[in-house]
């Protein structure tokens, strides 16, 4: 999954980012699924009140939680760990990997703070 601009820097890796990011894969798969949460409840073995909060965000989920939802909606989970973009003028882009705790590292991240 490609992060939005507004994902990318300070943030991107906090709890509440994550969760939300996982709240609107949930959505998405459960739209294209048509079914209810309730349903969807049902599939993952967890109460509906859970999948209401992994979809609105209020609740970061655990690893194996994001494999039982991967594997009900046959998928494969995937975790990236993509290297940092910076943009340069020209409204050029270059990704790298550098050490974040650099002085010239203009993003903080939750760890840091």
């Amino acid at each position: 999954m490609e992060l939005a601009e507004s994902e990318r820097g300070r943030g991107a890796n906090d709890s509440a980012d994550l969760a939300a990011r996982c709240a609107r894969e949930l959505l998405a798969l459960r739209a294209a699924s048509g079914e209810t949460q309730k349903q969807v409840a049902a599939r993952l073995k967890m109460t509906e009140s859970m999948v209401s909060r992994l979809e609105r965000g209020d609740h970061v989920p655990s690893l194996k939680t994001l494999c039982r939802i991967a594997t009900a909606f046959g998928r494969r989970l995937e975790i990236v760990f993509h290297a940092h973009e910076h943009r340069h003028a020209g409204d050029t882009s270059r990704s790298h990997p550098h050490d974040r705790r650099a002085p010239a590292h203009k993003y903080r991240y939750g760890d840091d703070e």
